[in-house]
């Protein structure tokens, strides 16, 4: 990784490397520190010397390069420091910037990520840098960078999300989960997408996105509006909707439409992040259609199923465990 640091700041790393440095010092702290700290030398090391200077300091940078080439990054600090005092000397004879050692300047900071996660049974609001808007349904995560690439701006999901878009057709916007990818420029849309959940499913409300498995987009599937696209025996499929309050989680509120008993009792799992037993295996027989406040909690939402289907339930707090028979 040393010699990935010395490639980026001569301006010889590649598209690949780079992903993968930046990628390693998210985990690694002393990789970290030690990137941040040829930053902080080459951001000195951008000025030109006064003329009785610039020999003596350009030498100790070339002195620095071949030193780097030779012992990769196995240069003592106290050396390095030799070099900044040498450096220091010519910011103060105040001189401008010069192209000649271009390649020591620092074109961009470090990317770093942050990860937002919601509890059970809530829902969260999210702004992203660019203007984007995230609701984050229960026990849904996003991981995004504190700030986006120039030609692309791209979010991890895992859970369900409900995006609007700030429009940038320089760069385009992707969320990137487990199953599948959403690309788009400027728009609104649902993002189903639990690790732990066979489902997937990307609902459009406005604009356009195009949806595609792994990371090439040559077979994605491009929708329009109440257009869907879902995973069918591990392929994607389009589909039509024109029934919206799924998409109602983001107001507090778990809609069913025609959902089966089983269904129904799988999304109490996973939003509430608990566990249900089904003992009475005849209430799969059956179907419901309704709408429950996500703040009621699960044990209401059962209470109101009880008064359409007979069934009685009993919750092991212990165990956070409920037993339906």
């Amino acid at each position: 990784m040393h010699e990935l640091i010395t490639k980026y700041f001569y301006g010889e790393i590649t598209a690949k490397e780079k992903k993968q440095l930046f990628s390693a010092m998210e985990t690694d702290a002393e990789l970290k520190k030690e990137f941040l700290s040829v930053q902080n030398l080459c951001a000195l090391t951008s000025w030109i010397p006064a003329e009785k200077d610039e020999s003596v300091a350009v030498g100790k940078l070339l002195e620095f390069k071949q030193a780097r080439k030779e012992k990769s990054f196995a240069i003592p600090y106290k050396h390095i420091l030799g070099y900044v005092a040498t450096i220091c000397v010519a910011v103060f004879s105040t001189w401008m910037i010069s192209n000649r050692i271009n390649r020591f300047v620092v074109e961009e900071p470090v990317i770093m990520y942050e990860e937002f996660t919601t509890p059970p049974g809530q829902r969260a609001f999210v702004k992203l840098h660019d203007g984007t808007t995230v609701w984050l349904n229960a026990r849904s995560t996003l991981r995004y960078p504190n700030r986006f690439e120039k030609n692309e701006r791209k979010v991890e999901l895992d859970g369900e999300a409900f995006f609007e878009v700030e429009r940038n057709e320089k760069a385009p916007f992707v969320v990137s989960t487990e199953k599948a990818n959403i690309e788009v420029l400027g728009t609104k849309f649902n993002v189903f997408a639990y690790k732990e959940h066979d489902e997937f499913n990307t609902s459009l409300v406005e604009g356009s996105v195009k949806v595609y498995q792994g990371d090439s987009d040559s077979n994605a599937l491009t929708i329009s509006p109440h257009e869907c696209v879902f995973l069918s025996n591990g392929k994607l499929v389009k589909s039509y909707f024109d029934n919206s309050d799924f998409m109602l989680w983001k107001e507090g509120v778990y809609a069913f439409d025609d959902a089966s008993f089983s269904d129904i009792i799988k999304k109490l799992e996973l939003y509430y992040d608990v566990t249900i037993v089904q003992k009475n295996k005849q209430l799969d027989r059956y179907r419901f259609s309704g709408k429950f406040r996500q703040r009621d909690g699960v044990e209401s939402v059962l209470q109101i199923l009880q008064k359409v289907y007979s069934f009685s339930f009993v919750k092991d707090e212990d165990r956070n465990c409920i037993t339906i028979r």
